[in-house]
Protein backbone atom coordinates (compact mmCIF):
# COMPACT_ATOMS: atom_id res chain seq x y z
CA UNK A 1 0.00 0.00 0.00
CA UNK A 2 1.06 3.53 -0.80
CA UNK A 3 1.98 5.81 2.37
CA UNK A 4 -1.60 7.50 1.81
CA UNK A 5 -2.94 4.88 4.51
CA UNK A 6 -4.80 1.73 4.17
CA UNK A 7 -6.60 1.23 0.77
CA UNK A 8 -4.53 3.66 -1.45
CA UNK A 9 -2.51 1.88 -4.18
CA UNK A 10 0.98 1.35 -4.26
CA UNK A 11 2.87 4.32 -5.31
CA UNK A 12 6.01 4.35 -7.53
CA UNK A 13 7.75 6.12 -4.82
CA UNK A 14 7.67 3.07 -2.64
CA UNK A 15 7.86 0.51 -5.21
CA UNK A 16 11.32 -2.21 -4.38
CA UNK A 17 13.93 -1.40 -6.24
CA UNK A 18 17.22 -3.78 -7.07
CA UNK A 19 20.10 -3.43 -4.97
CA UNK A 20 22.09 -0.66 -5.43
CA UNK A 21 25.27 0.67 -6.74
CA UNK A 22 25.97 3.22 -4.34
CA UNK A 23 28.26 6.12 -5.25
CA UNK A 24 30.04 7.82 -2.03
CA UNK A 25 27.35 9.90 0.57
CA UNK A 26 27.63 13.95 0.32
CA UNK A 27 29.32 14.89 3.61
CA UNK A 28 26.96 14.68 6.86
CA UNK A 29 26.01 17.96 7.30
CA UNK A 30 24.57 18.14 3.72
CA UNK A 31 22.73 14.49 4.34
CA UNK A 32 19.83 15.01 6.40
CA UNK A 33 18.85 18.34 3.99
CA UNK A 34 18.80 15.88 1.17
CA UNK A 35 16.98 13.23 2.71
CA UNK A 36 14.61 15.86 3.37
CA UNK A 37 14.29 16.84 -0.68
CA UNK A 38 14.02 13.13 -0.82
CA UNK A 39 10.78 13.20 1.08
CA UNK A 40 9.75 16.06 -0.40
CA UNK A 41 9.96 14.71 -3.71
CA UNK A 42 8.35 11.55 -3.01
CA UNK A 43 5.20 13.42 -1.38
CA UNK A 44 4.99 15.54 -4.79
CA UNK A 45 5.38 12.24 -6.60
CA UNK A 46 2.36 10.84 -4.92
CA UNK A 47 0.13 14.04 -5.64
CA UNK A 48 1.27 13.97 -9.38
CA UNK A 49 0.07 10.11 -9.31
CA UNK A 50 -3.10 11.43 -7.71
CA UNK A 51 -3.88 14.05 -9.93
CA UNK A 52 -2.92 11.69 -12.96
CA UNK A 53 -1.53 13.98 -14.76
CA UNK A 54 1.00 12.76 -17.11
CA UNK A 55 3.19 16.06 -17.89
CA UNK A 56 3.57 16.86 -13.95
CA UNK A 57 4.25 13.42 -13.01
CA UNK A 58 7.28 13.58 -15.08
CA UNK A 59 8.46 16.14 -13.82
CA UNK A 60 8.06 14.21 -10.22
CA UNK A 61 9.86 10.99 -11.44
CA UNK A 62 12.73 13.08 -12.60
CA UNK A 63 12.59 15.08 -9.58
CA UNK A 64 12.70 12.04 -7.23
CA UNK A 65 15.36 10.68 -9.73
CA UNK A 66 17.55 13.95 -8.94
CA UNK A 67 17.30 13.23 -5.21
CA UNK A 68 18.04 9.50 -5.14
CA UNK A 69 21.19 10.80 -7.00
CA UNK A 70 22.49 12.84 -4.85
CA UNK A 71 22.35 10.57 -2.21
CA UNK A 72 24.38 8.54 -4.02
CA UNK A 73 22.10 6.04 -5.12
CA UNK A 74 22.65 5.84 -8.25
CA UNK A 75 20.43 2.21 -9.42
CA UNK A 76 17.38 3.81 -7.59
CA UNK A 77 17.92 7.14 -10.00
CA UNK A 78 18.48 5.38 -12.58
CA UNK A 79 14.98 2.90 -11.97
CA UNK A 80 12.77 6.86 -11.54
CA UNK A 81 14.59 8.08 -14.93
CA UNK A 82 13.53 5.38 -17.05
CA UNK A 83 10.13 5.63 -15.65
CA UNK A 84 10.08 9.32 -16.91
CA UNK A 85 11.43 8.37 -20.04
CA UNK A 86 9.14 5.81 -20.85
CA UNK A 87 6.50 8.53 -19.59
CA UNK A 88 7.82 10.95 -21.67
CA UNK A 89 7.86 8.91 -24.90
CA UNK A 90 4.41 7.89 -24.65
CA UNK A 91 3.46 11.78 -24.73
CA UNK A 92 5.68 12.47 -27.71
CA UNK A 93 7.21 15.30 -25.09
CA UNK A 94 10.21 15.92 -27.28
CA UNK A 95 11.86 18.03 -24.64
CA UNK A 96 11.17 16.07 -22.14
CA UNK A 97 12.20 13.32 -23.36
CA UNK A 98 15.60 15.01 -24.81
CA UNK A 99 16.42 15.75 -20.82
CA UNK A 100 15.64 12.19 -19.81
CA UNK A 101 17.46 10.51 -22.27
CA UNK A 102 20.95 12.52 -21.19
CA UNK A 103 20.38 12.59 -17.37
CA UNK A 104 19.78 8.56 -17.92
CA UNK A 105 23.35 8.36 -20.67
CA UNK A 106 25.51 10.92 -17.50
CA UNK A 107 23.97 8.70 -15.03
CA UNK A 108 25.00 5.33 -16.94
CA UNK A 109 28.46 7.00 -17.42
CA UNK A 110 28.39 7.51 -14.07
CA UNK A 111 28.00 3.97 -12.60
CA UNK A 112 30.07 2.10 -15.29
CA UNK A 113 33.03 4.26 -13.40
CA UNK A 114 31.62 2.57 -10.25
CA UNK A 115 31.76 -0.68 -12.36
CA UNK A 116 35.33 -0.43 -13.04
CA UNK A 117 36.16 0.29 -9.55
CA UNK A 118 34.54 -2.75 -8.96
CA UNK A 119 36.21 -4.76 -11.66
CA UNK A 120 33.30 -5.14 -13.89
CA UNK A 121 33.82 -4.43 -16.94
CA UNK A 122 31.29 -5.82 -19.30
CA UNK A 123 28.90 -4.14 -16.97
CA UNK A 124 30.50 -1.14 -17.13
CA UNK A 125 30.66 -1.61 -21.02
CA UNK A 126 27.14 -1.78 -21.62
CA UNK A 127 26.44 0.97 -19.26
CA UNK A 128 28.47 2.99 -22.00
CA UNK A 129 26.95 1.66 -24.90
CA UNK A 130 23.39 2.77 -23.16
CA UNK A 131 25.31 6.25 -22.30
CA UNK A 132 26.18 6.86 -26.53
CA UNK A 133 22.94 5.24 -27.95
CA UNK A 134 20.69 7.40 -25.37
CA UNK A 135 23.13 10.54 -26.58
CA UNK A 136 22.36 9.61 -30.37
CA UNK A 137 18.67 9.32 -29.61
CA UNK A 138 18.54 12.70 -28.05
CA UNK A 139 20.66 14.72 -31.08
CA UNK A 140 18.19 13.07 -33.33
CA UNK A 141 15.21 14.49 -31.69
CA UNK A 142 16.84 17.66 -31.06
CA UNK A 143 16.51 18.45 -35.03
CA UNK A 144 12.63 18.66 -34.54
CA UNK A 145 13.30 21.79 -32.33
CA UNK A 146 11.98 24.77 -33.91
CA UNK A 147 14.30 26.58 -30.90
CA UNK A 148 17.94 26.38 -32.33
CA UNK A 149 18.76 27.42 -29.10
CA UNK A 150 17.65 24.46 -27.39
CA UNK A 151 19.02 22.46 -30.29
CA UNK A 152 22.76 23.88 -29.73
CA UNK A 153 22.09 23.42 -25.71
CA UNK A 154 21.32 19.74 -26.53
CA UNK A 155 24.32 19.20 -28.82
CA UNK A 156 26.81 20.73 -26.63
CA UNK A 157 25.58 18.45 -23.80
CA UNK A 158 25.87 15.61 -26.11
CA UNK A 159 29.26 16.16 -27.04
CA UNK A 160 30.17 16.48 -23.28
CA UNK A 161 28.75 12.92 -22.96
CA UNK A 162 30.70 11.71 -25.85
CA UNK A 163 34.23 13.30 -24.44
CA UNK A 164 33.90 11.67 -21.33
CA UNK A 165 33.22 8.39 -23.29
CA UNK A 166 36.36 8.55 -25.22
CA UNK A 167 34.06 9.41 -28.59
CA UNK A 168 36.14 12.25 -29.20
CA UNK A 169 35.57 11.96 -33.34
CA UNK A 170 31.67 12.63 -32.54
CA UNK A 171 32.44 15.24 -29.87
CA UNK A 172 33.55 17.31 -32.40
CA UNK A 173 31.52 16.73 -34.97
CA UNK A 174 28.29 17.87 -32.23
CA UNK A 175 30.69 21.15 -31.49
CA UNK A 176 30.82 22.22 -34.84
CA UNK A 177 27.00 21.33 -35.32
CA UNK A 178 26.61 24.08 -32.65
CA UNK A 179 29.15 26.80 -33.59
CA UNK A 180 27.26 26.30 -37.31
CA UNK A 181 24.19 26.99 -35.28
CA UNK A 182 25.46 29.85 -33.17
CA UNK A 183 26.61 31.42 -36.21
CA UNK A 184 23.09 30.99 -37.97
CA UNK A 185 21.32 32.23 -34.44
CA UNK A 186 23.62 35.30 -34.79
CA UNK A 187 23.82 36.71 -38.16
CA UNK A 188 19.70 36.17 -37.83
CA UNK A 189 19.93 38.37 -34.56
CA UNK A 190 22.03 40.94 -36.57
CA UNK A 191 19.68 40.83 -39.40
CA UNK A 192 17.15 41.78 -37.47
CA UNK A 193 18.48 44.47 -35.72
CA UNK A 194 19.39 45.86 -38.56
CA UNK A 195 15.94 45.99 -39.76
CA UNK A 196 14.63 47.43 -36.24
CA UNK A 197 16.87 50.11 -36.87
CA UNK A 198 15.97 50.62 -40.45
Amino acid sequence: MGRGGQGRRSSLASIALPPPIENPMPPGHEVEARRQELRDAAAELDAAEDTGEPARLSQALARVARCHRSLGGLAEADWYLRRGLQLARSLSAVDASIDALCEVAELSIERAALLDDQEEPRSAHRLRDVARDHGFEATRLALRSADPQWEITVLLRVADLFDRLGDEDDAIALQCRALQLMTGVADADATLAQSAAG
